[in-house]
């Protein structure tokens, strides 16, 4: 009886501090004021047409060492990421690094950048409890936390490349928040979910066989509804060596797709040949 009343006791707590966790997350997004992301002409103009973000997944971003673990092989394919930073300050290294000739633009979104949604595990999610499971194309969302979280750089092996097998199954909670010191100059913070392929009609040895076999998800990426007001109060401010032609690109898709987007010039224009 005393055992299986500590039992209830520790599923209680644990319960009560991812409460807890959730809380706090919230209260962080909250304070946060603006996201910043930059982007080419061409990117931006899919991103207002559809008035979404792409979430990416990791074995398609610029890091060929995201998703390692020392006893799993690497796990890049079954997280997907959308990639920001949080320092107003314009980067000359992200303008160098995702805009064209830095001819692109950095868009800014204000907080709370997606719509929030609540299903049996948390109260802070990316995607509606309906979308979570997709029949048709076989895959499953088991964690989309609606809340970024800030990339740790480091060199320390261990964080790099964890191992994630445990009595329960694995544990991938630590994988897509670490990177080398050698990125340090991006300031990142990012959006994650993690995916897995899953059909119910298998059975659960057939989902570890596909895990164990390193079956890849059927998408390599996931577009998510960007929140109404948010998209109201966008700011794109145009790469310091834009165009006249380019310029004149961006006032259009604005026009067409949100006139409520503020455009503001670069200030590194003129200070960079």
């Amino acid at each position: 009886m005393i055992l299986y009343l500590r039992k209830i006791l520790l599923i209680l707590l644990d319960k009560i501090l991812n409460i807890v966790k959730e809380l706090k997350l919230i209260i962080l997004k909250n304070k946060m004021e603006s996201l910043y992301h930059y982007t080419s002409i061409n990117k931006l103009g899919l991103i207002l047409s559809s008035k979404k973000i792409r979430f990416t997944r990791l074995d398609h971003v610029n890091d060929p060492n995201e998703g390692r673990t020392s006893d799993f092989g690497t796990m890049n394919r079954y997280i997907l990421v959308s990639c920001w930073t949080k320092h107003k300050e314009e980067n000359l290294a992200l303008w160098n690094m995702y805009t064209e000739k830095m001819r692109g633009v950095r868009i800014e979104l204000p907080m709370p950048i997606f719509q929030n949604y609540s299903n049996e595990e948390t109260n802070d999610s990316l995607v509606p409890e309906d979308q979570l499971y997709n029949k048709n194309k076989g895959y499953l969302i088991y964690d989309a936390t609606n809340s970024p979280t800030d990339i740790t750089y480091t060199d320390d092996h261990d964080k790099l490349n964890p191992n994630i097998r445990t009595n329960k199954g694995l544990d991938v909670k630590n994988l897509g928040i670490y990177k080398k010191k050698i990125w340090l100059i991006e300031n990142e913070t990012r959006f994650i979910i993690r995916i897995v392929p899953f059909n119910e009609n298998e059975t659960e040895d057939s989902f570890s066989r596909a895990l164990e076999n390193k079956t890849a998800p059927p998408i390599d990426h996931y577009d998510i509804d960007i929140n109404v007001e948010s998209l109201k109060k966008m700011k794109i401010r145009i790469g310091p060596k834009i165009h006249p032609g380019d310029l004149e690109i961006i006032k259009a898709l604005i026009d067409k797709y949100n006139p409520y987007a503020l455009v503001e010039e670069s200030v590194l224009t003129g200070e960079i040949k």
